[in-house]
């Protein structure tokens, strides 16, 4: 017989100890003693040991046992911890802790394959094998994280499990500070301080609209990154809503096995009760908090026990934030390791300019968020944030309404009739005063813009005649005046009038901003808008509806130059001008909603983009009439969208509609209609019908070619359309010429970074690929992937289809390991955006084959089979694809010598078959 190990010993009675007490504790107290005598025997030490842990978790006790257990725990798992540094896990080498707690420890991860320099925080479970419930949490967590994609929650890139079983996660790498920290480093105030609160509460919000509540909010799970952008970190402890488990749900909430930080969780968390979205809302006003004071809603000594502290949360009311102030002020007493003074300094407050502050509506926003009854929080994480920006806005808060109502209620039950009568005299009085005023500003404002408009008008044209002089003969002196040239003159007049009316000159901003961008230099127009719209914003109203109009011309601006995030913050300030001026039913709300759509769309979010082309083609269709010129661009829009996803009758339908509109109101070589005419041929092309589609794009080619020049985008997309018809026609040589003709027309339009070019880039490599040119074609996709990370979201669709197309030419040139990653991340890219189902399992197929030349048979066929069956089933997915996914499980069963089973498949997806046309995915 073996000698059995100290160390082995040591944790096999840990463990009958920590069993005894989780049954323990769950039993009535005159249940205990029969139960603990029954199980303990003669082990009178293990008795002694069980009896002292239940008088700690009933509050009897503080003794050194706790703490003992404690450093026996940390003891056993240290060193094993220290021996996973240098080890591989997954393609990423750990290389040194970042953390750990009561569900694993968290090491920062280095790309080990060298393909490309990455660092990842890598997550572990220490102790899976010797507790289930571990496992079964880390199983939710990386469901979780999977299901979540925000910009301020950090995305999971991978998972699976060690060598010796143990699951792992890994995530992305923020490099940040805690919020706290960093807003104290930062000295941000407190409005600052508000509005990154904001923006954390949206991440939180999202979460619970995904039906995950984090459980475990704190400083040290939100981290700052140096842009100044919150990242919610660590959904470990979290649950789903929708869980039927109820034993799950037990499991995650028994108070001697709770994963949580007690200074952030609600009463309800700590007395193991069901937890709900309430929860979050509590934690978030903990942090708010200490956001706002630098110090804790509860004023605990720091001697005391883990069970005193919970007492305080569960039984004290905390208090409000201004008197924690007040109170640290008149005692002049050090919080931690800051006195008040240093705490105010950190908000560029002095403390009694910090304690007014914090008087009246955020005291009542952040006592609701702490209300120890969860119905009597805020409803949800949105509300919360609402009251914050209604704060922020100087509106009235809803958490202090409660408190004029109650006094006004019961000051008009005690004077009933002196009050009605008086306020119905008050009411006639000030009813009649305002009605007049109103009739009398109406009159006025009326008056006054019916001459500020005809003094503008004159000024205007003023302006242009003496603009226009200049290409006069005697002013010329017999030299041609270019436009350009006419423009830039005007500019330059303009921008040195200071003493001219702001509203001509920002007419004339505009204009001469909006010509540059028609004439293809938006880099010369942005700051030309960018004066138009500042000089809009300092006007009565923020400039009224012609404000909103300059910024929906600067966002097309910012926009073409490939700046979407600035796009869309100027796209949502003017929308809410229209809707603060009730101006929600006019043409330029509709232009509003179509530009925004557009930049959803170049972003990625396909969903929120077709959202938003609906909303502005009912509106337009509405304000403007269903047969009008915008109308048809809207169309031309949605066509775009119903393209990626692959709904063909769609496209034919739209696009039709926009033909017959731009064919009866505009000439032949109108930009528009060139595009619709263009857009149809696509629509064709996508059903096969490609004798119709090639005349309209050698039609469509010679017009944009007239219209734009060799060297323009749209030259390039219709060259990339005849490419896709030539490789349908099996003329692999002249695809490939017209692939790089459109790359090339790109590249000299728009330049080779550009976020549009990468598409082209990509369609050339599948060209390539086609003709066997690998080599390449590699070389093309990964210079693609390169300018796609510098200017598009991770998960957009031209990342996904980059990968795929680099994952098949690895497979073609037998790099397996590499070819591997690239289809999982590929497929994985896939799941996480708007696009049909059948790209994913396109890459799955892929992956499929790379399983089946590496010897993986098991997995190799669970892949080919899903996704051949997946892929025959999906009339949206394109035949080339259909046909790869049959010849590969065709070639695997009958390489395994298996072909009753192909026989079976073929049974099963006897009702499809691959017919369907290619698609305009690369």
């Amino acid at each position: 017989m073996t000698e059995r190990q100290p160390g082995k010993i040591a944790d096999e009675r840990w463990e009958r100890l920590q069993d005894l007490f989780s049954r323990a504790v769950e039993l009535p107290e005159n249940e205990r003693e029969a139960f603990i005598t029954a199980e303990t025997g003669a082990d009178k030490d293990l008795r002694d040991e069980l009896l002292e842990l239940l008088a700690c978790d009933t509050g009897q006790s503080t003794g050194p046992l706790t703490h003992a257990l404690g450093a026996a725990i940390d003891a056993t798992t240290r060193d094993r911890r220290k021996a996973l540094i240098g080890r591989v896990v997954g393609n990423y080498k750990l290389v040194s802790i970042l953390g750990h707690g009561g569900t694993g420890t968290v090491y920062l991860g280095e790309r080990a394959d060298r393909q490309y320099s990455a660092q990842v925080a890598v997550k572990i479970v220490d102790s899976a094998p010797m507790h289930g419930d571990l496992g079964m949490r880390f199983r939710a967590e990386r469901q979780i994280l999977a299901s979540l994609n925000h910009a301020n929650i950090a995305r999971l890139l991978d998972a699976g499990e060690t060598t010796e079983g143990h699951p792992f996660l890994i995530m992305e790498y923020v490099h940040g500070e805690p919020v706290d920290r960093y807003c104290d480093r930062q000295q941000l105030g407190l409005t600052e301080r508000l509005n990154l609160f904001l923006e954390i509460c949206n991440a939180v919000q999202y979460a619970h609209q995904n039906l995950v509540v984090h459980r475990d909010l704190k400083p040290a799970n939100i981290l700052v990154t140096a842009e100044g952008s919150p990242k919610l970190l660590d959904f470990g402890i979290a649950k789903l809503l929708d869980t039927g488990d109820a034993a799950a749900m037990l499991a995650l909430t028994r108070m001697n096995d709770r994963l949580l930080t007690p200074e952030y969780a609600s009463p309800e968390q700590i007395l193991g009760r069901q937890v709900t979205t309430a929860s979050d809302v509590y934690a978030l006003g903990v942090v708010l908090y200490e956001l706002l004071t630098g110090l804790r809603p509860y004023t605990v000594p720091s001697s005391a026990s883990q069970l005193e502290l919970e007492r305080s949360i569960c039984i004290s009311d905390p208090q409000r934030p201004s008197t924690s102030v007040r109170k640290a002020i008149e005692s002049e007493q050090p919080e931690g390791e800051s006195t008040i003074g240093a705490i105010a300094l950190a908000r560029n407050l002095q403390p009694d300019r910090l304690h007014k502050r914090l008087l009246g509506d955020i005291d009542a926003i952040v006592m609701r968020a702490l209300r120890k009854e969860p119905q009597h929080r805020y409803g949800s994480v949105e509300q919360l944030a609402a009251d914050v920006r209604r704060f922020l806005s100087r509106e009235p808060v809803l958490a202090r309404q409660g408190n004029w109502i109650y006094y006004s209620q019961r000051f008009v039950r005690r004077h009933a009739l002196g009050v009605s009568t008086g306020v119905f005299l008050m009411l006639m009085i000030v009813a009649f005063a305002v009605a007049m005023s109103i009739q009398n500003q109406r009159i006025a404002a009326e008056r006054d813009k019916a001459a500020n408009e005809s003094k503008s008008a004159q000024a205007v044209s003023e302006f242009m005649l003496n603009v226009f002089s200049a290409a006069e003969p005697y002013n010329a002196q017999g030299r041609e005046i270019s436009a350009r040239e006419v423009l830039e003159k005007s500019g330059r007049t303009v921008r040195a009038d200071r003493g001219m009316n702001p509203e001509v000159r920002a007419r004339l901003l505009a204009s001469i901003g909006r010509a540059f961008r028609r004439s293809g230099d938006p880099e010369r127009s942005l700051s030309y808008l960018e004066d138009a719209v500042h000089l809009r914003r300092q006007m009565p109203d923020g400039g009224g509806l012609a404000a909103a109009e300059d910024m929906s011309e600067l966002a097309v601006t910012l926009r073409t130059l490939g700046d979407f995030p600035g796009s869309d913050k100027v796209l949502r300030e003017a929308m809410l001008l229209c809707e603060r001026l009730g101006e929600q039913k006019t043409p330029i709300y509709a232009t509003l909603l179509m530009n925004r759509g557009r930049v959803e769309f170049q972003s990625g979010n396909v969903l929120g983009a077709r959202r938003s082309f609906e909303q502005s083609l009912a509106l337009n269709r509405q304000v403007r009439g269903p047969h009008d010129h915008e109308v048809a661009v809207v169309l031309l829009e949605l066509s775009q969208v119903f393209m990626w996803m692959d709904d063909t009758p769609s496209v034919e339908r739209v696009t039709r509609q926009a033909v017959d509109i731009f064919r009866v109101a505009t000439p032949r070589l109108h930009p528009d209609r060139v595009l619709a005419e263009t857009r149809l041929g696509e629509a064709l092309l996508m059903q096969g019908r490609y004798d119709e589609a090639s005349e309209l794009f050698e039609v469509s080619l010679e017009n944009q070619k007239i219209l734009f020049g060799e060297n323009s985008r749209q030259v390039a997309e219709v060259l990339d359309s005849l490419r896709h018809i030539r490789a349908a026609q099996g003329q692999m040589a002249e695809a490939e010429q017209f692939a790089a003709d459109a790359l090339d027309a790109m590249v000299n339009a728009l330049g080779a970074e550009h976020g549009y070019t990468p598409y082209f880039r990509t369609a050339y490599a599948s060209a390539l690929m086609k003709r066997g040119k690998y080599t390449e074609a590699e070389r093309e996709l990964r210079h693609s992937l390169a300018t796609l990370e510098k200017t598009r979201p991770a998960d957009h669709q031209y990342v996904c289809s980059a990968e795929h197309m680099l994952g098949e030419v690895l497979l073609e040139t037998s790099r397996l390991n590499d070819a591997e990653a690239m289809l999982t991340a590929a497929m994985n890219r896939w799941k996480r955006t708007d696009a049909p189902a059948w790209r994913s399992a396109r890459s799955a197929s892929a992956l499929g084959e790379v399983l089946f030349k590496q010897g993986r048979m098991r997995e190799a066929e669970a892949y080919l089979t899903r996704s051949y069956s997946e892929l025959a089933a999906d009339d949206s997915a394109d035949r080339e694809t259909r046909i790869k996914a049959r010849q590969r499980v065709e070639q695997f069963y009958i390489a395994n010598g298996q072909r009753e089973k192909l026989k079976e498949l073929m049974l099963a997806t006897s009702g499809t078959s691959p017919s369907k046309s290619s698609s305009r995915a690369n």
